[in-house]
């Protein structure tokens, strides 16, 4: 994560070196005017499909088991992303391409070399299975199904306190985010030429951006194997930096690669429906993607 973001520091930075006038620029270059079509087109819109890291995180979960409630903080869990396998029934279904991690973008010139965009990363995160480090209270008959042995000479209904406790994260225990941790966000862009082919040829442009917005989970929640599938719920929110490569076969159709780092905070997520119970987190992640786009001028 930390090679990611100083990259991506290095890229803007290069960028808006890249930029800057020279002393004594004279006529614009060869790449100048061929990528001028490319900064001439007001609009663009990309889709396509990630891969994703997460960083280990604090857990806190609180609600209500099969015999009794619990609040339980996780300390360092391991997570991992949920990709969907290539099928092209699924992948070029109208109605399932949706399903798989996805990124779409829209994004508009707002003058100075600069774009405003709208995204969604339909990002999916799972808690790996795991003995996780646990500390707080939970019923005892809940704890036994998870394979706490301390908890099997208590009353089921007996609360019992963990600190720093092991606690198998496996069957009869789940959580994910997968449905999405869809991360709408706003971003601020800006592209630059780096070799261009000849006035009908194509173009390879980088690119690099901030953006900001919420996180929308639906999270699907197994306690003592009791399941619970939450709707999409505006958990919390987040922030990144993003650097990539745009290769421009026409003027307006381009394939792109992009790396992306950022955090999410994800302070209010339901776990048991609309009530007391919730989780809360904050994780780091870095994200791979490849998409396709389309760039216009109306509008």
């Amino acid at each position: 994560m930390r090679t990611l973001m100083m990259g991506l520091a290095w890229m803007v930075g290069w960028t808006a070196w890249a930029h800057a006038p020279a002393f004594g620029q004279g006529s614009p270059s060869l790449v100048d005017k061929v990528s001028g079509d490319q900064e001439a087109a007001k609009w663009y819109i990309s889709w396509g499909y990630n891969r994703s890291a997460y960083t280990q995180s604090n857990v806190h979960i609180r609600g209500m088991g099969a015999n009794g409630p619990f609040d339980l903080t996780f300390a360092s869990a391991k997570a991992q992303d949920m990709p969907e396998r290539f099928q092209p029934k699924v992948y070029f279904h109208p109605g399932l391409f949706t399903i798989p991690q996805f990124d779409v973008r829209v994004a508009r010139a707002v003058g100075g070399g600069w774009k405003l965009g709208l995204g969604w990363d339909h990002m999916k995160y799972k808690l790996s299975d795991q003995t996780l480090s646990a500390s707080g209270h939970a019923a005892a008959g809940d704890l036994a199904m998870a394979g706490v042995t301390d908890a099997l000479a208590l009353d089921p209904e007996a609360q019992m306190h963990m600190t720093e406790g092991e606690l198998p994260w496996a069957d009869g225990f789940n959580f994910e985010h997968s449905d999405g941790v869809n991360f709408v966000r706003v971003s601020l862009e800006r592209e630059h030429p780096l070799f261009a082919r000849g006035s009908r040829g194509g173009a390879l442009n980088a690119f690099v951006m901030g953006s900001a917005g919420l996180a929308v989970c639906s999270t699907d929640f197994t306690w003592a194997g009791e399941r619970t599938k939450n709707k999409q719920h505006v958990s919390g929110f987040g922030a990144s930096v993003h650097g990539g490569l745009r290769l421009y076969g026409t003027p307006r159709l381009f394939v792109q690669t992009t790396a992306q780092a950022g955090v999410l905070s994800l302070p209010w997520i339901r776990i048991q429906g609309a009530g007391d119970a919730a989780a809360d987190q904050r994780f780091g992640f870095a994200e791979f993607a490849f998409a396709v786009g389309y760039a216009w001028n109306q509008g």
